[in-house]
């Protein structure tokens, strides 16, 4: 079933019901209630190992010591007159 898999640009998407139903249609099968769940519930597992993992954006460095004012500002910009 992973191989027919639609995905939306961000990834895999889920199985959906329609897609369980056809794959179990075309292979002969009824399943059982239990059966579905477990389908439903490795899919779910699935999606959670393969989303990609959100990492802490590693620490900026800091530009400067000293906080930026109007009149350090107008010493590294001066006006043009």
């Amino acid at each position: 079933m992973d191989s027919q898999r639609t995905g939306n640009g961000y990834g895999p998407n889920a199985l959906g019901f329609q897609a369980i139903g056809e794959w179990a249609r075309l292979r002969g099968l009824v399943l059982k209630q239990w059966q579905l769940d477990a389908i439903l519930a490795m899919d779910l597992k699935r999606c959670e190992i393969m989303a990609p993992k959100d990492e802490p954006e590693p620490e900026k460095p800091k530009v400067s010591e000293r906080p930026l004012s109007a009149r350090l500002f107008d010493a590294l910009f001066p006006s043009k007159k």
